[in-house]
């Protein structure tokens, strides 16, 4: 890189002005809240709840918006959609809670004339978001409409993580929402932004470990530190965590029930 485009580069400045695609148009916005019981509970709007098509167009859009307390959080699931090998996936969160699945899915906020790529995902060219949605939609996106296989696993945390977890999530989306940042592909990636929360993460680890470099291996990170719940091997776990869901309609109220079957015989 010369000077000059290295002058260029620091230049540049995230923003969320202009057009977006469709999937990450909206902007979603969360805030934090108390009960006059001292309860803290969580307001979020632009929740995604779309439809596709069988060649992957967008039937259906809709966003809804909920209140979310902290305290009923029943288990957090990691989600890793591959969509190529070997390891390139992508990494979600899914909150279960009694009335439904909530998903955080952190990405590169992309143009509409723009696709992901990695490299530039290094230089400054994807601003950053949270995208929150229902499993319908997020998951139903990538099982049904693209064709990925796609694993969750029960993550072994304490109530008190579940919930700190969930309300860092949102004071997340919060600050992102008034101060703009960059996606990084190394530093601060699907991956990555689900991992600092650990107390003992340290960024500069993941520079070395070719499992948070690509996420569809991070699952046996995940098994070593203990965060994932199972006991068996790191193959039989990735049986039991895989989604066979293809012939379900993601709209059916059976359909979260059934993205877990395999933890279930």
């Amino acid at each position: 890189m010369t000077f000059g485009g290295f002058l260029y580069w620091r230049a540049l400045v995230p923003t969320h002005e202009g057009d977006w695609q469709l999937l990450q148009e909206r902007l979603p916005e969360a805030s934090l809240h108390q009960t006059e019981d001292a309860d803290v509970y969580i307001k979020l709007r632009g929740i995604r709840d779309f439809r596709y098509g069988e060649d992957g167009s967008i039937a259906e859009t809709r966003y809804l918006e909920n209140v979310y307390y902290p305290q009923d959080v029943n288990r957090v699931w990691l989600g890793l959609s591959h969509f190529a090998e070997p390891g390139m996936a992508h990494a979600f969160l899914s909150f279960e809670f009694p009335q439904g699945n909530l998903v955080v899915s952190i990405e590169a906020r992309l143009r509409p004339d723009q696709s992901y790529n990695p490299l530039l995902g290094l230089v400054r060219q994807y601003p950053r978001m949270l995208v929150w949605g229902t499993e319908a939609d997020i998951i139903g996106l990538r099982t049904h409409a693209r064709g990925e296989r796609v694993l969750l696993y029960p993550l072994k945390l304490t109530p008190e993580q579940a919930q700190g977890l969930l309300v860092a999530l949102a004071m997340e989306t919060a600050n992102l929402a008034q101060t703009p940042e960059f996606y990084n592909t190394l530093t601060d990636n699907c991956a990555t932004g689900l991992l600092k929360f650990e107390p003992n993460y340290r960024w500069y680890t993941s520079l070395i470990d070719y499992r948070v470099l690509l996420p569809g291996y991070i699952d046996g990170l995940l098994l070593e530190r203990g965060w994932i719940d199972g006991e068996e091997p790191l193959e039989v776990l990735r049986q039991k965590a895989e989604a066979r869901v293809v012939a379900l309609d993601p709209a059916s109220d059976y359909f979260s029930v059934a993205l877990r079957r395999g933890w279930q015989d």
